[in-house]
């Protein structure tokens, strides 16, 4: 079996790896247009503590230690300048998406699964006579990549601008800090990743963005005016940004089916999800460990991959209720800005409940997954 990762994320890398180590024999390689350095955003959230919990990353590696994971317990909500703090119900797990990645990719390698960078795009022709199956997971963002038509994306894009800072800032628990002024609403998310970093997420509607110049400012500017915004949190610590990761609308991108002939998706892939939520990379991690089992024990490629859609689609369906709910409670907010600070909480809190619980059907993936 000839194997192409499309993509040296969180996904394609469990894939790339726990394949590997359930068929040693199979040519597995990797290929990333970005270069080997060039590894994107600041801190992501897992869940638990490694290496018990099978849907956190970094139960995967020898020694987690070495990415100083931070283990977060409570959440704290602050409206009106009073802060709410309540227990996560989990343990959580913060951890830096770099070293993550790097982590996994040298897991790979010492696998033996060849990962290339700055690599051109093959064609559709190309790669269907080069490999048995090619398994995409390079994110949202593949526009280079011809697909079959059946694996189209749905694209939906939210109404809120967002930004992905890093702050030098620690927040010992998940943050989720509402801001009013003249401007407008301003909601900010943050955790700590590391013993020196904590991510900082920003959303704020169209309008609240536009009045307050967001749009004219340049990027130092900005990361300056947030940073006054949030100065309660923040104190003397400023807001740094990366290229690429300036302002945008949110992109929720979904797919009714996981494959077509010889390509596979998985991860964001096939299907992205509000930051609200936090279960972006614990899909990855889950959808990774669904295809290895189905290839792995499947009959042939084509039955495999049938069961692996079968599986994939409605958890990935889910996760979109999940985040699209969460998503749209933010872009409402200021239907309810006007609430105190327990019933604003009461009302984050019941956001998603009319669902079907997403950790529910995430476990039971992953207990199929690992046999369990």
């Amino acid at each position: 079996m000839k194997i192409l990762v499309i993509g040296a994320g969180p996904a394609g890398l469990i894939f790339a790896s726990q394949m590997k180590q359930a068929q040693p024999g199979w040519d597995i390689s990797i290929a990333e247009k970005n270069t080997k350095e060039e590894v994107l955003g600041w801190g992501v959230v897992l869940p638990g503590r490694p290496p018990r919990h099978p849907a956190n990353p970094l139960s995967y590696l020898e020694q987690p230690e070495l990415l100083n994971p931070q283990f977060i317990e409570e959440f704290k909500l602050v409206h009106r300048d009073q802060p709410n703090l309540m227990s996560t119900g989990v343990t959580l797990c913060g951890v830096e998406r770099r070293g993550l990645v790097q982590a996994l990719r040298a897991k790979c390698v010492a696998a033996g699964i060849d990962i290339s960078y700055e690599t051109p795009m093959q064609s559709r022709e190309e790669l269907e006579a080069g490999y048995d199956l090619v398994v995409v997971s390079n994110g949202v963002n593949h526009k280079s990549l011809e697909l079959p038509p059946a694996l189209a994306a749905q694209v939906d894009f939210g109404r809120n601008k967002y930004i992905w800072y890093g702050t030098t800032q620690l927040f010992d628990q998940m943050n989720l800090v509402f801001r009013s002024n003249d401007k407008g609403i301003f909601v900010g998310h943050a955790y700590k990743y590391s013993d020196k970093m904590s991510t900082f997420i920003v959303e704020c509607s169209e309008q609240s963005y536009e009045r307050a110049g967001l749009d004219n400012m340049t990027e130092r500017e900005a990361a300056a005016w947030i940073a006054s915004t949030f100065s309660a949190e923040l104190g003397e610590h400023g807001l740094v940004s990366q290229p690429g990761q300036g302002w945008r609308n949110f992109m929720t991108l979904s797919h009714d089916l996981a494959y077509d002939g010889k390509f596979v998706l998985i991860g964001d892939a096939l299907q992205s999800g509000h930051f609200s939520i936090g279960h972006g990379t614990t899909m990855a991690v889950v959808v990774a460990h669904l295809l290895v089992k189905t290839l792995a024990t499947g009959p042939d490629t084509a039955a495999a991959l049938r069961n692996f859609n079968e599986r994939a689609v409605p958890l990935v369906q889910l996760f979109k209720e999940h985040a699209n709910s969460s998503r749209r409670w933010f872009e409402t907010v200021g239907d309810r800005i006007g609430l105190s600070n327990a019933d604003l909480t009461i009302s984050f809190d019941a956001r998603r409940k009319d669902l079907p619980p997403l950790q529910d059907a995430l476990m039971a993936a992953l207990g199929y997954a690992l046999g369990r």
